[in-house]
């Protein structure tokens, strides 16, 4: 990629540039979409609303490595915003190890402790690693905290192996 490649051709103000990131993005134009990005300012508000699309873009074109950087960053720069918890564990799920990204989630749960999302995660990664019982109390903990926990549950892969214990304790395929 040449340098000139890496901008757009007319530097213009911020919003035209995050809007015209934004058409490309539902075009799935994520190459152009990410050039938008960078003629973006380095400094609030834009940077952050440059990471959080960037990441985004990331996540859809399956960049594990580049999502993960990215939310790290936000999880440091924002740490009581749990999406960023949520999406470093994602990313690093796929590019590191399942251990490590249930570790970025119970550090998490440490500052978010009521958090539905961490906890129904946290669940899900129990169960691919086997550890049924923790994964079924972190299920009922999400549960409890929202039940659209409870239909995410049946339909989830990750937690295929728990579903005849959930229609056990009643969960009726997620209807509540």
């Amino acid at each position: 990629m040449h340098k000139a490649d890496l901008l757009p051709p007319h530097i213009l103000d911020p919003k035209t540039h995050l809007k015209r990131a934004s058409g490309y993005f539902e075009l799935e134009m994520f190459q152009q979409a990410d050039r938008e990005l960078r003629a973006l300012p380095n400094e609030e508000p834009w940077l952050k609303k440059k990471k959080v699309f960037q990441l985004a873009i990331r996540q859809e074109v399956q960049d594990w490595k580049g999502m993960g950087t990215l939310a790290r960053e936000l999880r440091t720069e924002c740490p009581n915003e749990e999406e960023w918890w949520v999406s470093d564990a994602y990313a690093t799920r796929r590019s590191e190890t399942i251990d490590e990204a249930k570790r970025i989630l119970l550090d998490g749960l440490a500052v978010h402790y009521e958090s539905a999302i961490i906890r129904y995660n946290l669940a899900c990664y129990f169960c691919v690693l086997g550890q049924l019982e923790e994964c079924i109390d972190f299920l009922k903990e999400a549960v409890l905290r929202d039940d659209k926990y409870k239909l995410m549950a049946f339909e989830d892969e990750d937690l295929k192996k728990i579903r005849e214990t959930l229609l056990k304790l009643g969960w009726g395929g997620g209807i509540v």
